[in-house]
C-alpha cells in the first residue's frame, strides 16, 4: 500500500476546526445525490489541478494531505458540475433525468488512483474515502503551481477531438474540438446537456447520443 500527497483548499477561518477534527467527508462540496462524493473528502492531485481558482483567492489556504492511495478514486469533476446545474436549474431548466445520468456516468467513470492518467478527465478530482486525520494534514504556505493541470486539460481536449473525428468518420481535418463538437451536434450525434463554468473557462457538456458518453469542451468567446 502506497501513501501519496493530495491537496485541498480550505477557508482560512476553518483551519482551527480542521487542526482538531481533520477533514470530514461531505464538507463544502456540490450537493449531489452521489454516494461516492457523500462518503469522501474531495482533493486535487496537485495544487495546479484546482479549477476553482482557490489558489488565487486569499480567503483560502492550501492543505497537503498524506493518505493511502488505496482509499482514493479519481473522478471527472466536470460531470459533477454538469449534473449540479441540471439539478438546481442554474442558467438552464432543471432536468432531474439528465442530472441522474450525469451522476451515474461520473461514478462509473471513477478509477482507482493508480489507474488514472493525464487527460482521462478534464478536471480530475480525487475522492478520498472517509475522513482525513488532522495528523495527516499540513498547511502549504507557498503551493507550487505548475502546468500539469493545464497540460491535462489540453490532452483531454486532444483526446476528445480524436474521438469525434473517429465517430464522425472524418478522414483528414484541421477542425478543432469546438468545430468538431458543432459538427457532431448538427448531425445529431451529440447533444448539449449543460452550460457551466469554472475559474479556467466557460464550459459546455455534451452527450454522445448513441454511446451515452459525456464530454466537456471550453466555449470560445
Amino acid at each position: 500500500m502506497a501513501t501519496i500527497d493530495l491537496y485541498h483548499y480550505a477557508r482560512e477561518e476553518d483551519l482551527d476546526a480542521i487542526s482538531e477534527e481533520g477533514l470530514r467527508v461531505g464538507a463544502r462540496q456540490l450537493t449531489l445525490d452521489s454516494a461516492f462524493r457523500k462518503s469522501a473528502v474531495i482533493a486535487w492531485i496537485a495544487p495546479d489541478f484546482d479549477v476553482m481558482g482557490y489558489n488565487e483567492n486569499p480567503k483560502y489556504v492550501c492543505l497537503r494531505a498524506h493518505v493511502d492511495d488505496a482509499r482514493c478514486r479519481v473522478a471527472p469533476y466536470e460531470l459533477a458540475q454538469a449534473a449540479y446545474v441540471n439539478h438546481i436549474g442554474r442558467g438552464q431548466a432543471k432536468n432531474p433525468e439528465v442530472a441522474a445520468r450525469l451522476i451515474a456516468a461520473y461514478e462509473k467513470s471513477a478509477v482507482p488512483f493508480d489507474q488514472h492518467t493525464l487527460g482521462t478527465f478534464r478536471a480530475p478530482e480525487v475522492l478520498v474515502e472517509g475522513d482525513i486525520s488532522a495528523d495527516d494534514i499540513a498547511v502549504v504556505k507557498s503551493p507550487e503551481v505548475g502546468r500539469r493541470g493545464e497540460d491535462n486539460r489540453r490532452i483531454y481536449a486532444v483526446r476528445w477531438a480524436e474521438n469525434l473525428i473517429r465517430i464522425l468518420s472524418i478522414q483528414k481535418t484541421l477542425m478543432q474540438i469546438n468545430e468538431l463538437t458543432e459538427a457532431a451536434a448538427n448531425r445529431g450525434v451529440a447533444v448539449r446537456v449543460a452550460k457551466h463554468d469554472d475559474a479556467t473557462a466557460y464550459l459546455e457538456t455534451y452527450m454522445l447520443v448513441e454511446q451515452g458518453e459525456f464530454f466537456t469542451v471550453e466555449k470560445e468567446d
